[in-house]
């Protein structure tokens, strides 16, 4: 062998063991390429992978002899994610992509907040401080969190919820669509798996994620960066693969401390939080962080206007809302932005945005329509209509401050027409917008061609909401619908009425109309035009088509006020501001009598018109509506006298002929004539003309100008006291106009100067915008003047169809999809009215022609059904040619169709060829066979063609969905090679056999052919004996058979012996023939009860407590199939009696095995059934007893600490329990000794109730003997273990005082400590008793003349008689370590024994009195007690009383029966759910929903459908699953909490007064379902009455 070239010493020892690996000979040379013939050399070995194909060839271009296969990865570029976002918004046309981006990582943080029943806080934090590592962007949420597994499945790109189930088993059970709640606010919409990371790569250049889900204590941390994919892709590393770091929370010791550092903070206050999900969006992009800083509030309105609903609730802000919303959001979306300092950062809460348009819809509309969309596959639209009204001279509907913004200053929005041409509904999916999806309206509220009953200007004044469920689909990023319009428009969508919560079924284009026209009258505030007196034609306005008619009227009603011919009345924003009298009103169109509308004119004649006499015509809104009539006619007044005759020849302005009167007059009396002669004078005749041009106004022009179509600009020039005058002769005005080009044909000078035949030329970006135009003409002072015009496409000039090649290709039965757009002459889109594009096909006969509706759109689409033409066999060419009828100016378009065969299947060729035979026989289609009985027809194959009649190829997914109608088997193998299964021909001769063969996809395509049969020739047979057949190994017993004369065999006595039920097949076969009977086998006569799962024996379990797992038991029949039959009565017995079971399956006996027997009975007859055995072990955690300790000799002094008891709560196997809640153990202390194990019944309030745990130290103060009572009360098991504990510590009093108690006449001396307990054994003293006084007095003296001696007073002592003085008794003790406090004794002192007597009486007399006190008092509560009692007695011997009369008083009873109450899910009939105290109130109420008392309510919809099915559709059903949620509301005349008039005849809501017995809450919903909002009322009178109440 000789090797070619040297590589390395590895590389060599490879190629020196090839000759060996492959057989080669020493000589042979070879050569080892890559699969694209490049020799392996060293640097090429250096590039090789595991898996990589090599060819070992003699030479490089060898040929190969066999082919090979070679392993290649196709993972997508790491670009798909990091520019994922900036492909997906570029359908915002780089306009406000930004909100959307937000809006992706708030939908995840809102469906991860979903479940949170506190506030959902969701933070949006731009981190614009370089110094501090920015700029970043960071989404924090407080939800859920995430797993490692489900963080590992937020990284891998389009791995929606749907498919996301079967990475996660461990975690989730799959995908569970959301129940329906309103507006469709389930949170629901994170949804795709590729918004967050299109969002993230679309802000920035690296997105880490962190993460804590609930109840872990652990942090999940991943990054992923475009630096590190370009870094993997440089070192040939996995792209897609990266490692997620578990850490513990606040743990930053990965985070570099120079870089990042706000990232620190972050992740320090992760300590505080018990789940959150944080996103972190770094190396944002210097454009966004431009745009973020600079429009803060349009990027955050826009983002208000996305989740609106979601932050306000279901109805919105409705910032006039003053009642309680049942539907407050809990959501909280917090914005900050911080910069740089000492910037001060910017705070917002979506929640304070108050001019997103969907606030603005909401606060300027005053009344609402509301409607449901129902359409397939559970989907379904909540839709609502708001109406703007007209208030006196301007609509309310609001701007939208979106549209204002556009790059060319000069253009604007028209809303002169509230909505204008915008459409009237915003859709949202699952309660977030989708903005770039808007629906112009429905047919059944669209604006009317012809008037009707409301005026076609209030279709303009609506605006409307979809709320769509996820039934629809939208795009990946959320910003389009595909399919909402499409399917609303469908027929088979139903659109109802929706009023107060409730679905009407009524028609709703009138129920719309209806509306509108109550809005219209009662909130469009507009003038209405009172006392017609013809019509006439106005020659001051310019445009010709306007000058008449003028409808004249002398009054109108306008904001509660009249305004009448004659009367003064004060301009507003006039220059100048004049008063005048009216003279006439004026309206434009034909009109007759009184008439209501928006605008109009006022003529006013100028006051005072001794200086004015001129007539001037503004519009009604100018009319000052807040001038009183007394400053007017002041104002009128102040002018006539403020000018002088003396001042008129220096301020004459005004046009016309003037007469000068100058009169010499006598200064004393202003007399002009002296001695009978008039004093000189002068008359002087002079006129006053306009002066030269200096200025000029530009007229009216109408609205709105279409491209291409000619329109004229009058001129009215101005003198300098702005005076019409002529215009100068050599006048070249000058047109300018942004984006336009402007161009006109003469001037026309006249008593106005007009610009005729203006042209308006260039491309228009979209429709309704409003340009300025400026008019320039030299020479003047003032030169310049801008008028704005409203341009629209010009008229139809050309037809454009897309595409626009030559020749189109297109497969027979597909659609051809030409789209069709008409252009004016300056190829802008252009609409007209009745403009129809049709097309017509030709070239074929038979063939569709198309029309599509141009006039609102310029644009559709054509031929979008498929092509249905005959067999096409080859290539056709047809003609597609396009016209608009009605514009037979525009020329006509013709695309030629190029018509290919489809290359579906469209025929079946069946044949029968042997094998190895080159014989073919061919069947045909509906062929009769003549086949012999018995026999088999084999070998049989197919062909399949398509329609150009091409053999197509037999590939697995075709032939599965052929079919055959002989035999279920089908081989795919075979089928897929051609091969039809073998056709076993029937042994019965008497009729002919159907056998088909078919095709199945979106068509059908079958083959068929008949056998008709021929008897064999053997015809004589005799049975004998009993034959067992097995079909499906199942043994049949055949017991006897017999044969007619007519040669039918009869077979009977056929018996199963085992088996399982369901259908079978018998067999009877003879010689080569066989027939086969379908027969249904069910199962044979109960005989046996057994388990169906059975457990392995015994069964653990716990005291007290039930089964982990139900018993099912299966009545089966003698060969073990289950038995249907209901008839079986199944008990269950215990065989001891120790063992008790309670509540179902709960077992209560002592520890040991136990034994359950289940049996059954029929008839008498007892069915055996199994024996369960139990081994019941105790309750490790059910207490029993108490165990305390404590030391029981310690010796304890009055006042001590008692010592330390240690209680442990037992259960019944002896172990501590370790749940045990500390509230159930409390402690008694009393006083006395104790009788048994309870304390007495005066004693029941706890000295101590602690919160400690199982082992419990207590610490008592001890005042004197008592006994300890310690118990423990569970409040699950409703039982009290006590334990008793005597005083068996010796207690020790220590003496602080002692007292005197008197027995006849001698003093006793007692020492006691503070608690009053005897003491002062064995102690050795004295006690030294002196005399004291108060004040200075003489003390009394004892026998032996001292104040300190025996207690006995000297005869004749000093003293004062009748004071008082005290006794203090000293004592003196040995032990210096006893300490007693003195104790003093007052006395009175006497000298006269009479009186002593006398007060001692008196004393006594005091004693007696103060016991009987006490007797009386303690008398008169036992009385009063006593009476509390008695009463008590009395009211509740009356109450029993009233008990035992109810059951014996007549009951109304619903006499309708309810076979379906007590089954699983179901509550019952609604005629059984409530009850009615008022007799005549259930009367109403049953009449009233007399159709619905015999309906069925079921908690669960399958429950429903069960009972449906049962019935087989004649009982009708309500499932609580399909209602809404309940909306309380008060009655109609309470507004506020304040009743806007105090009703009669006792109303109250139907649903107030109803009684239910068990399942309030459901039947709550089905009542509200049923009666809504219907009130009950007394009487009919009542009922008008409240009625016009209500309305007014």
């Amino acid at each position: 062998m000789m090797i070619t070239k040297r590589f390395d010493r590895e590389k060599g020892q490879q190629q020196q063991r090839a000759p060996s690996e492959f057989s080669l000979s020493a000589n042979e040379t070879f050569v080892i390429s890559t699969t694209d013939r490049r020799e392996i050399d060293s640097e090429l070995y250096k590039e090789l992978v595991d898996g990589k194909t090599l060819h070992l060839l003699k030479s490089v271009d060898q040929e190969l002899t066999a082919a090979t296969q070679e392993r290649i990865e196709f993972l997508p570029h790491y670009h798909t994610l990091v520019q994922c976002g900036m492909y997906e918004y570029y359908a915002s046309e780089g306009q406000k992509a930004l909100p959307y981006a937000f809006a992706e990582l708030i939908d995840n943080a809102l469906s991860a907040t979903a479940r949170n029943t506190g506030i959902r806080r969701i933070e949006i934090r731009l981190l614009f401080d370089e110094s501090q590592g920015g700029p970043a962007v960071v989404v924090m949420d407080n939800g859920c969190g995430m797993t490692s597994k489900q963080l590992n499945n937020w990284a891998v790109y389009r791995l929606s919820k749907f498919i996301r189930e079967n990475c996660i088993k461990s975690e989730e059970t799959g995908y569970v669509r959301p129940d329906p709640v309103p507006r469709s606010l389930n949170s629901d919409i994170s949804y795709f798996g590729v918004g967050g990371k299109q969002a993230v790569f679309y802000i920035g250049q690296s997105v880490r994620m962190i993460s804590k889900p609930a109840g872990s204590p652990d942090v999940h941390e991943f990054v992923m960066s475009k630096e590190d994919f370009e870094r993997k892709e440089m070192n040939r590393e996995d792209i897609y693969t990266g490692f997620i770091r578990n850490r513990k929370p606040a743990d930053c010791s990965h985070v570099s401390e120079s870089e990042e550092q706000f990232l620190q903070s972050i992740v320090m206050e992760e300590k505080e939080k018990q789940s959150f999900t944080a996103v972190i969006i770094t190396g944002v992009q210097q454009e966004h962080v431009t745009f973020l800083k600079h429009n803060f509030s349009l990027w955050t309105r826009e983002l208000a206007h996305t989740y609106h609903y979601y932050i306000h609730g279901v109805h919105g802000n409705d910032q006039r809302e003053t009642r309680k919303n049942d539907h407050v959001s809990n959501i909280d979306i917090q914005i900050s932005l911080v910069e740089r300092s000492p910037r001060i950062p910017s705070m917002l809460n979506l929640r304070e945005v108050d001019n997103d348009m969907q606030t603005l819809y909401i606060n300027s509309s005053f009344s609402t329509f509301e409607f449901k969309a129902i359409g397939a596959r559970d989907s379904f639209v909540e839709g609502l209509i708001r109406y703007h009204p007209f208030l006196y001279d301007q609509e309310t509907y609001p701007v939208d401050p979106y549209a204002l913004e556009d790059e060319d200053e000069d253009c604007l929005i028209l809303n002169s027409e509230a909505r204008g041409k915008r459409p009237v509904f915003e859709c949202f999916w699952n309660g977030r917008l989708i903005p770039y999806t808007t629906v112009s309206e429905f047919e059944w509220c669209a604006r009317p061609k012809k008037v009707g009953a409301v005026p076609l200007e209030c279709y303009n004044r609506i605006s409307g909401v979809l709320f769509a469920n996820d039934r629809f689909q939208v795009s990946t990023n959320k910003l389009t619908f595909m399919d909402l319009e499409l399917q609303l428009r469908d027929n088979n969508t139903i659109f109802t009425r929706v009023h107060n919560g409730q679905e009407l079924r009524v028609n709703i284009q009138r129920e719309f109309t209806n509306w509108l026209k109550e809005c219209h009258e009662r909130f469009d505030k507009q003038v209405m035009f009172q006392g017609f007196k013809g019509s006439m034609t106005r020659t001051d306005v310019p445009t010709k088509r306007q000058q008449s008619p003028w409808a004249v009227f002398q009054a109108i009603k306008w904001d509660g006020k009249t305004y009448k011919k004659g009367q003064c009345v004060k301009s507003v924003k006039t220059n100048p501001v004049f008063v005048g009298s009216i003279v006439h009103f004026l309206l434009y169109g034909e009109h007759e009598g009184d008439v209501y509308a928006t605008g109009g004119y006022v003529q006013i004649a100028l006051e005072p018109k001794e200086l004015y006499d001129e007539v001037r015509i503004i519009p009604i809104s100018k009319i000052d509506r807040l001038a009183a009539a007394a400053t007017i006619k002041k104002k009128i007044e102040d002018e006539l006298n403020s000018k002088s005759l003396c001042s008129l020849p220096g301020n004459l302005s005004k046009l016309g002929k003037y007469t000068l009167h100058l009169q010499t007059m006598l200064g004393d009396n202003s007399a002009s004539e002296w001695a009978g002669k008039r004093l000189p004078y002068y008359t002087l005749n002079f006129s006053i003309k306009e002066g030269e041009a200096i200025s000029f106004v530009l007229g009216v022009i109408s609205s709105p100008v279409h491209f291409g179509v000619p329109f004229s600009i009058p001129l009215d020039f101005r003198d300098e006291f702005d005076y019409p005058t002529q215009p100068p002769c050599d006048i070249k005005p000058q047109l300018e106009c942004s984006s336009l080009e402007l161009s006109y044909e003469r001037i026309i000078f006249g008593t106005t100067c007009v610009i005729k035949n203006v042209r308006a030329k260039g491309k228009m970006s979209h429709q309704n915008k409003m340009y300025t135009v400026k008019v320039h003409i030299p020479g003047l002072k003032q030169d310049s003047q801008s008028l704005q015009i409203v341009l629209q496409p010009g008229p139809p000039h050309t037809l454009v169809v897309f595409p626009d090649g030559d020749v189109l290709s297109v497969e027979n039965r597909t659609p051809a999809n030409f789209r069709v757009e008409i252009h004016d002459e300056y190829q802008n889109i252009t609409t007209h009215p009745k403009l129809s594009v049709r097309c017509q096909l030709l070239g074929a006969p038979d063939l569709p022609v198309d029309v599509v509706d141009c006039s609102n759109t310029g644009s559709g689409v054509l031929l979008t059904k498929p092509l249905l033409l005959k067999t096409v066999n080859a290539e056709q060419i047809l003609t597609a040619k396009f016209n608009i009828p009605n514009h037979r100016t525009v020329a006509c378009v013709e695309r030629k169709l190029r018509i290919l065969p489809s290359s579906r299947i469209s025929r079946f060729e069946v044949y029968r060829q042997e094998e190895g035979s080159e014989d073919v026989m061919v069947l045909q289609n509906g062929e009769r066979i003549d086949w012999t009985a018995g026999d088999t027809l084999g070998n049989l194959r197919f062909r399949l063609y398509d329609e150009g009649n091409r053999l197509v190829s037999l590939r697995p997914k075709l032939t599965t969905k052929i079919k055959v109608n002989w035999t279920a088997d089908i081989n795919a193998e075979e089928l897929s090679q051609g091969k039809l299964p073998a056709l076993s021909v029937p042994s019965q001769a008497q009729r002919e056999h159907f056998y088909l063969v078919s095709f199945h996809d979106k068509h059908t395509v079958n083959f068929s052919f008949i056998i008709y049969l021929s008897c064999s020739k053997k015809r004589g047979y005799k049975l004998q004996g009993v034959y067992t057949v097995k079909p499906h190994s199942v043994c049949i017993y055949v017991y006897g058979f017999s044969q007619a004369s007519s040669g039918l065999l009869s077979v009977c006595g056929v018996r199963f012996v085992g088996g399982s039920l369901g259908p079978r097949e018998l067999c009877f076969k003879y010689q080569d023939m066989k027939e086969f009977v379908r027969i249904e086998v069910t199962a044979g006569p109960p005989v046996l009860i057994k388990l169906l799962n059975e457990p392995e024996m015994p069964l653990q379990v716990v005291n007290g407590q039930g089964l982990d797992a139900p018993l099912v038991v299966l009545l089966c029949d003698e060969w073990g199939n289950p038995s249907p039959d209901q008839r079986i009565a199944i008990v269950m017995k215990t065989l001891l009696p120790q063992l008790k079971t309670e509540h179902g399956m709960n077992i209560f006996t002592q520890q040991g095995e136990h034994q359950l027997e289940f049996w059954g009975s029929f008839s008498r007859n007892r069915i055996p059934g199994p024996v369960v055995k139990l081994n019941v072990i105790p309750d490790p955690n059910k207490p029993v007893e108490l165990s305390i300790e404590y030391d029981s000799a310690a010796t304890l002094c009055a006042g001590d600490i008692f010592p330390v008891f240690t209680v442990v709560v037992m259960s019944e196997e002896g172990t501590p329990v370790r749940t045990v809640c500390p509230a159930y153990l409390s402690m008694l202390l009393w006083k006395g000794t104790a009788s048994g194990l309870n304390p007495p019944s005066t004693v029941s309030h706890p000295i101590y109730h602690g919160e400690f745990q199982s082992l419990l130290e207590m610490e008592m103060m001890v005042a004197c003997l008592h006994h300890l009572y310690l118990f423990f009360i569970s409040a699950d098991l409703f039982a009290a273990f006590m334990l008793c504990i005597s005083a068996q510590c010796t207690f020790f009093p220590v003496i602080s005082e002692f007292s005197i108690t008197f027995r006849s006449n001698t003093l006793f001396l007692t020492l006691q400590d503070q608690y009053s307990n005897a003491a002062g054994e064995g102690l050795d003293g004295k006690v030294i008793v002196t005399v004291k006084g108060t004040g200075d007095v003489v003390l009394p003296l004892f026998e032996n003349g001292e104040t300190s001696v025996d207690l006995a007073l000297l005869e004749n002592s000093p003293g004062v008689d009748g004071a008082e003085y005290i006794l203090q008794f000293n004592p003196e003790i040995r032990q210096t370590s006893v300490t007693i406090a003195a104790y003093s004794l007052p006395f009175r002192f006497c000298n006269d024994v009479e009186h002593q007597k006398v007060i001692v009486t008196l004393s006594k007399k005091k004693d007696r009195l103060s016991q009987t006190v006490l007797i009386y008092r303690d008398v008169f509560e036992t009385s009063k007690q006593l009476k509390s009692e008695l009463e008590c007695s009395l009211l509740l011997f009356a109450l029993c009383r009233s008990m035992h009369l109810i059951p014996n008083q007549p009951q109304r009873k619903c006499s309708i029966p309810d076979p379906f109450k007590g089954s699983p899910k179901v509550l019952g009939k609604v005629g059984h759910l409530a009850q009615v105290e008022d007799d005549d109130a259930a009367k109403v109420i049953s009449w009233h929903i007399l159709g619905d008392m015999d309906c069925v309510v079921t908690e669960t919809t399958s429950a429903a459908k069960r009972i449906f099915d049962d019935t087989q559709g004649r009982q009708q059903v309500i499932p609580l699953e399909t209602g809404d949620k309940i909306l309380w509301k008060p009655l109609p005349h309470i507004r506020n909490g304040m009743f806007l008039f105090q009703p009669i005849g006792n109303p109250v809501f139907v649903k107030d007064i109803l009684i239910f017995p068990e399942h309030v809450e459901s039947c709550n919903k089905v009542f509200a379902s049923l009666l809504g909002d219907t009130i009950l009322i007394d009487d009919l009178d009542s009922a008008n009455d409240y009625r016009r109440g209500v309305r007014h």
